[in-house]
Order: C-alpha cells, then structure tokens, then sequence
C-alpha cells in the first residue's frame, strides 16, 4: 500500500467535513463509523495544532513599525 499523502490544513478541514458527512447521511456498519470517528478526533487534534502553532506566529505591526506578537482580544 502507497504511503498516505500529508494534507495540508486546508484538506484536513475538507476532509473531516466529509467524515461527518458520511457519518450523518449512510446507514454504516458500527465498526466503520467508529473507524470514521477515530479519523476525524485524529483530524480535529491536527487543525487544533496547527492553528495554535499558526496563532503563535503571529505579528501585529505597531504604529512605529515594530512587530510585537499577537494576542487575542486585541484590535
């Protein structure tokens, strides 16, 4: 069997949006829901990651031209 291919955040949200579709819409066998479940909680933990690594990078331009970091609550 080929190696998966790594998605990238984009396909990651894709991708769960069709695992709960599939979940929400096919009469499935219980083991292959469950197969589906773990796939998505694996999905979520990975988008979670990435946007909290993403939100730790990033700058707020200052009015002097500095870069400070970001953080949330601000405007």
């Amino acid at each position: 069997m080929p190696p998966k291919k790594k998605l990238n955040y984009s396909e990651k949200m894709a991708r769960l949006e069709e695992v709960l579709n599939l979940m929400e819409r096919n009469a499935l066998p219980l083991e292959e829901i469950l197969e589906l479940y773990r796939e998505g909680q694996s999905l979520v933990t990975e988008c979670r990651d990435f946007l909290t690594k993403a939100e730790g990078s990033i700058k707020k331009l200052e009015d002097d031209g500095s870069l400070t970091d970001f953080e949330q609550g601000e405007d």
